[in-house]
């Protein structure tokens, strides 16, 4: 094995070959250096190694890649291109009726969410369930699973189950997301673990920013909460997520007044709309923290691009500037996600924090293993642990996986270890396979480039799936994930 990809730099301990090949979810752990310093034929060999490990220890335990493998007529990974095989359609994960959800059936989607997963839910109760959020919080309390949502513009919101184990990962992911690479200046940064770290955006719930902050507080801070800070302390609520993306998704069809909500909805509406009611308040005490606090000093600043521009804006109208170090810590994930951000919102952003606008970082949110963050040369690096691949979007055809290639982009995580890793987005990617010509920034393997847009945007309606194989699978796998809330 490439002896930077054992690197013993960091105390991470010693990774021999045997060991990643064993545990590959630890490739989440290696520097960021070690992490793209593969040569392709190493880095291929682990891959396949790691599935070949993954299929056979989930497929008995995961039922919905026992169906898929079974509609594939696979009976075992021989090569890489069978992981084409085996992507999940990320509708699967909102393929549950909405009349569970309005019934108050949280034990149909229990039974739903357990297609998914390796781990065993038939002993979670969830009678006394009423909403969204009980039910997530009574998987929480009862079971190793740490379920993660969407924000569903449409009302029904993807779950995706992540699990207890996976929060390591995503901790190791965030800390590794600060160093560069090689000779870069940041190649290596000190103090994630002891600074604080100001989260813009709202401390708890599932979606995956708040799923972080916990992973980042039990892993890296010892469970320690104290320096863990958000500039809203409540919940992102699941609930209002689903009844504000219904409502509006009714209005613009017209059907606003055939819709059904449940009255434990209703109710959990006036209890938001309560809270909605503080956040000013919570705002200015935030910023009040942060002058009194942390003026001047150096922390670690977190948060997904739209609520840390919102929060930037709102402390300059307060007259707040250049509020912490300069070389405290940025982390931003995502870009707009379809808002209409001021042209000049980087600046914005400087101005407010002090701190040099960073390289943002490109992740999935089923992927809870980390996040990518752009390179010198304005590259997305694909991680170690990410195996992708790229679909043709009319016939599902696995593209082939050199050179540069245009395609619906699908990938093995395998750092998932109690579900399947393998998904299918609905994005449109352009992938470098790096096999000619590398990035020019030193870091080996595939690269993302141009920008990513959604096949639903581009074709201008509703986003098809065609899967790779059997042009069935897809649908087979959707009527045995519907059959188990019968």
């Amino acid at each position: 094995m490439n002896s930077a990809a054992v690197s013993t730099r960091e105390p991470i301990g010693y990774f021999s070959a045997a060991a990643l090949r064993a545990h590959p979810e630890r490739v989440v752990e290696l520097s960021t250096t070690d992490k793209f310093s593969f040569a392709p034929a190493e880095l291929a060999d682990l891959q396949l190694a790691a599935l070949q490990l993954r299929f056979s220890a989930l497929v008995e335990t995961v039922p919905v890649l026992a169906r898929f493998a079974e509609e594939q007529g696979l009976q075992e990974i021989s090569n890489i291109a069978d992981g084409a095989l085996l992507l999940l359609p990320h509708t699967l994960y909102k393929s549950y009726p909405l009349s569970a959800i309005e019934e108050g059936r949280f034990d149909r989607l229990t039974r739903w969410v357990g297609t998914l997963t390796a781990l065993d839910l038939s002993k979670v109760d969830v009678q006394h369930c009423a909403s969204i959020d009980d039910w997530i919080d009574a998987l929480d309390a009862q079971s190793q699973l740490r379920l993660r949502h969407s924000s569903g513009t449409t009302g029904k919101l993807s779950f995706i189950p992540g699990s207890e184990a996976e929060t390591y990962t995503a901790a190791m992911g965030f800390k590794r997301f600060f160093q560069g690479f090689g000779d870069e200046p940041d190649a290596n940064v000190e103090g994630v673990g002891e600074l604080p770290v100001i989260g813009l955006g709202h401390r708890r719930g599932a979606m995956a920013f708040a799923r972080m902050l916990d992973s980042i507080q039990q892993h890296l801070y010892c469970g320690d909460g104290s320096r863990i800070f958000a500039s809203q302390p409540g919940r992102f609520s699941a609930d209002m997520l689903s009844l504000g993306g219904r409502l509006e998704y009714a209005q613009s069809r017209g059907e606003l007044g055939k819709l059904q909500l449940a009255p434990a909805l209703l109710a959990r509406r006036e209890a938001f709309l309560a809270e909605q009611a503080e956040q000013p308040r919570q705002l200015q005490a935030f910023f009040s923290m942060l002058n009194d606090r942390f003026r001047g000093q150096r922390v670690i600043l977190t948060g997904v691009v739209p609520p840390v521009v919102d929060t930037a804006v709102a402390g300059l109208a307060r007259g707040i500037e250049k509020i912490f170090a300069a070389d405290s810590l940025l982390f931003l994930a995502g870009g707009p996600k379809g808002r209409k951000l001021p042209p000049d919102y980087p600046a914005l952003v400087e101005r407010f924090t002090g701190v040099a606008y960073p390289r943002t970082g490109f992740g999935m949110s089923e992927s809870a293993s980390g996040i990518t963050r752009m390179c010198p040369r304005g590259h997305y690096h694909i991680l170690p642990n990410i195996m992708p691949y790229l679909l043709d979007p009319q016939t599902g055809r696995m593209l082939p996986r050199s050179g540069v290639q245009t395609g619906r982009f699908g990938f093995i995580d395998i750092a998932a270890q109690l579900r399947w890793g393998g998904f299918l987005s609905g994005d449109e990617i352009t992938l470098n396979f790096a096999d000619a010509a590398g990035c020019g920034c030193g870091r080996l393997g595939t690269f993302i480039d141009g920008e990513v847009r959604r096949y639903s945007e581009a074709e201008g309606g509703d986003d098809k799936i065609t899967c790779a194989g059997a042009p069935t699978v897809h649908d087979n796998a959707l009527k045995f994930m519907q059959d188990t809330l019968q």
